[in-house]
């Protein structure tokens, strides 16, 4: 029987990720998501990209999601370190959209992209060198895209669509010197991410009829997709907008009747209160949530609002147990259900999982 292997490496309050799996082929594969800062590369995934190599596989496509530096920096790090002969490059295949209108190499091999001092930021960096080596892509990743099957995986964009990309490459035109937003500031979006930590309140104290969704066009930009593997499917949802999600999924055929069984999802924006809706949990039966975050991060990320509206969804299946993984161990994360009754636990069906002592949480499908 064919298997697939999901790793959530430890990114701060990032995301990366890598799903390995037997293709119809009868040869292992290997996806990327996402690639968290510089210390993800240097720390984690430069050991994974050696192991790979020892294996004599590659990566076969390498996700970038968005421009901001928790998805992106480790994967300017590995090119960094692929220009310096450190190491060969064992990527094929890269999906990233450009967040300037990309201008392809031209068919005398000239560099078309963008040619203007201000491209010194992560995202103009990854583009600039995906272009130079004919793997910037020649057609954006959007809700439009057709489905794409990789050596029997299929995997459907979810996000962003045309609209939401095009937002992206209006604020940051070519040749405007915009600085590209490396870091997200709370002041670009505040509903997005909590003022303070919100473990104060118990998890019933949450008004789940009350929500705003994230407003920021870098996060909205996000490519967010479902993959199916022998009948299995994990959400991986990056920092998209909930209502996108809602929106593709719903046009897959998918409702409160009819809901889309994971078994895994990501979920999306390190478990921000703005970036997950009542109307995304009503619409998924799975039990198990990975929360890729740490307690420290400035965002005060993971939101306790986030996980009760997950837990309290009024269309859940309370039979069924849920388990909330966490990408780290600390004392702040241990302490977000303090306030409530160990009763809560039973009550809602769900107990919580640290990643203690090692650098990632090794799944199979």
């Amino acid at each position: 029987m064919n298997s697939m292997e999901i790793f959530f490496y430890q990114a701060g309050c990032g995301d990366a990720a890598r799903i390995r799996y037997l293709g119809n082929d009868g040869k292992y594969h290997n996806i990327m998501i996402d690639s968290g800062y510089s210390r993800t590369y240097s720390e984690i995934l430069t050991e994974q990209l050696n192991e790979i190599e020892r294996k004599k596989e590659c990566i076969d496509v390498w996700i970038i999601s968005h421009i901001h530096d928790d998805h992106i920096e480790g994967a300017v790090a590995y090119i960094n370190s692929v220009k310096r002969g450190e190491r060969k490059d064992i990527v094929d295949t890269w999906f990233y959209n450009a967040p300037r209108q990309p201008k392809h190499k031209n068919s005398k091999g000239r560099d078309n992209l963008i040619s203007t001092p201000a491209s010194i930021d992560n995202g103009d960096k990854l583009a600039e060198y995906l272009n130079s080596i004919g793997k910037l892509n020649t057609t954006d990743m959007t809700t439009e895209s057709p489905n794409i099957n990789l050596y029997g995986l299929s995997l459907i964009v979810l996000s962003p669509d045309s609209h939401k990309l095009r937002r992206l490459r209006e604020k940051y035109p070519p040749g405007s010197g915009n600085r590209l937003q490396r870091i997200e500031d709370e002041m670009t979006s505040l509903v997005s991410a909590a003022r303070g930590h919100d473990y104060h309140k118990p998890l019933e104290a949450f008004a789940l009829d009350q929500w705003i969704e994230d407003d920021s066009v870098e996060n909205g930009s996000s490519i967010a997709f479902l993959i199916n593997y022998n009948d299995k499917n994990v959400l991986w949802l990056a920092d998209a907008h909930p209502s996108l999600i809602v929106e593709s999924l719903i046009k897959l055929g998918y409702n409160r009747k009819n809901k889309l069984t994971c078994e895994w999802v990501k979920v999306t924006h390190h478990g921000s209160k703005g970036n997950n809706s009542n109307k995304l949990y009503d619409i998924v039966n799975c039990s198990n949530y990975l929360i890729s975050a740490n307690g420290t991060n400035r965002h005060c990320l993971p939101t306790k609002e986030c996980l009760a509206r997950i837990l309290r969804n009024e269309n859940r299946p309370m039979e069924t147990e849920y388990k909330l993984y966490f990408t780290y161990d600390d004392t702040i994360l241990r302490r977000i259900f303090d306030v409530d009754s160990t009763i809560v636990f039973k009550k809602y069906n769900f107990h919580t999982l640290y990643l203690n002592g090692q650098k990632y949480l090794k799944t199979t499908l």
